[in-house]
């Protein structure tokens, strides 16, 4: 019976060793934000009320990215009420090459779940999905030349986290796995805080001759076709479709997925 325990206890601490070397995994936030600079346009549109500007899109390990292992991407827009009337944003929407849309949402862990689905749905087609794929062939393909200075947003000082320890013994495997899964849960909360502060609320009015910059997280959209910007005045309801095939070809699939 002592000779199985010793065994047991071995092999749990040989484990533990392994889930440790591993690391938390999961999602956190950098110590430093990956550099961006904002240059010319990805692409512009306007009709006789607005113009939208997409100047960057974030992705996993691509320019301006602030976290580790990012499901989702975050859209830089700028949108310019041309009009002699206010108009309020209502929604900003993108589709991804299926023409299935996927809607902005500051929640990591519906971001998570829904970049997910679009992975199931796509590997049911025999398409692989793969985040960040594709990040270095974001090309500007005209629009506004004048490019507004984008900040860094609204940041957030994180330390270096709550230093946590396991206890050696007999039930040394429990205390690792819940170690784990406490930095993992604050790591997801710093994530999640940091969306929050990020993200654009909409509605949102624009008063004329105001450029509002939005910045909105999205579940990742494959190659995505468009970016539908939602808007209303006094006179009705708009969607102004900006078309980003060339601009956004092949974002997160493989180059034979494409």
């Amino acid at each position: 019976m002592l000779s199985i325990i010793k065994t047991m206890q071995q092999t749990i601490v040989a484990f533990s060793i392994a889930v440790l070397l591993s690391g938390c995994g999961g999602t956190k936030v950098l110590k430093e934000p990956e550099p961006l600079e904002i240059g010319q346009p990805i692409i512009a549109d306007s009709d006789e009320r607005v113009a939208v500007v997409l100047d960057w899109v974030i992705v996993r390990d691509g320019p301006g990215t602030w976290a580790k292992n990012a499901d989702w991407d975050e859209y830089l827009l700028r949108i310019q009420n041309v009009s002699e009337r206010p108009v309020e944003i209502r929604s900003v929407t993108v589709l991804d090459s299926s023409l299935t849309s996927q809607h902005s949402v500051a929640d990591r862990k519906r971001l998570v779940r829904a970049t997910r689905e679009t992975a199931r749905r796509y590997e049911d087609e025999g398409v692989e999905v793969k985040a960040g794929t594709g990040a270095t062939t974001l090309v500007a393909v005209g629009g506004i030349s004048a490019s507004v200075g984008m900040g860094a947003g609204a940041a957030a000082m994180y330390g270096s986290g709550a230093a946590l320890g396991a206890t050696a013994g007999a039930l040394l495997l429990a205390p690792v796995l819940i170690t784990n899964g406490i930095v993992r849960g604050v790591n997801n909360g710093k994530v999640n805080k940091e969306i929050g502060l990020r993200q654009s609320m909409l509605p949102r009015t624009i008063a004329a001759g105001e450029v509002a910059a939005l910045n909105l997280f999205f579940p990742i959209a494959p190659s995505p076709a468009s970016v539908e910007v939602a808007y209303a005045d006094a006179d009705g309801e708009y969607v102004l479709a900006i078309d980003t095939t060339a601009p956004l070809d092949g974002l997160h699939l493989p180059k034979d997925d494409r």
